[in-house]
């Protein structure tokens, strides 16, 4: 379920960022948290998600549009466990514990971060969610080493894609060519860009799927 990101979807409110809820059979992990803690607590609950049950968070990468909402997490969710790229820099004043994850490393069951990828001199991880009988969904925050690059990596790791969501960081449509070869479905979000959004939705309609503030998207897709 998308918490927030740019393209909005009133009442729910919205504002430049990205964050996600996941939630399995086995655990809910809350992957980035927008850029403030109004929003998050706001949409949050008209979407009747509790942060409170969670069982972990994920941090994409040290930019204020993916962990400002933190601040609200560490009032409902005190001590809960942030897998992060690299050191902390924000997220123990509000009272959350930061656990780096430099290689790939399952932290749930079936839930992979493919471990740092750099980036101009960005440091940043991607999760990886394993899918019974389908390859895995790949959630990226804002690929700032290449969304294309990314996918490429984890391929070689699965030998497949189910499907591939978040931010691309302004694509070109080559690096978008490449993602829709190796995923059955691409899901531009965040700083994709709505020419990102146009060009998927137009060339590859088959595998775009549409998302913004509030977009529910229950998988595998029937």
């Amino acid at each position: 379920m998308v918490i927030n990101d740019n393209e909005p979807n009133p009442p729910l409110l919205n504002d430049w960022g990205w964050s996600i809820y996941v939630e399995t059979r086995d655990w809910a992990i809350l992957y980035d948290a927008d850029t403030k803690p109004e929003i998050l607590e706001n949409n949050t609950k008209v979407l009747g998600i509790d942060l409170g049950r969670i069982d972990a968070a994920f941090l994409s990468h040290y930019h204020v549009d993916h962990y400002g909402g933190f601040e609200y997490v560490g009032k409902v969710r005190s001590g809960l466990r942030v897998y992060v790229p690299e050191n902390d820099r924000v997220l123990s004043r509000w009272g959350l514990r930061s656990v780096i994850t430099v290689q790939p490393t399952e932290i749930l069951r079936g839930a992979i971060t493919t471990g740092v990828m750099s980036g101009v001199g960005i440091n940043e991880h991607a999760l990886t969610i394993r899918l019974d009988n389908q390859g895995p969904v790949v959630i990226v925050g804002c690929s700032h080493r290449g969304i294309d690059g990314i996918v490429r990596r984890i391929y070689d790791l699965f030998g497949e894609l189910y499907l591939v969501i978040g931010g691309f960081h302004g694509p070109s449509r080559y690096q978008l060519d490449d993602v829709a070869k190796h995923s059955r479905y691409v899901c531009p979000a965040h700083c994709s860009g709505r020419d990102a959004r146009r060009y998927v939705a137009s060339k590859y309609p088959d595998k775009y799927c549409d998302v913004r503030t509030g977009t529910t998207l229950e998988l595998p897709f029937s």
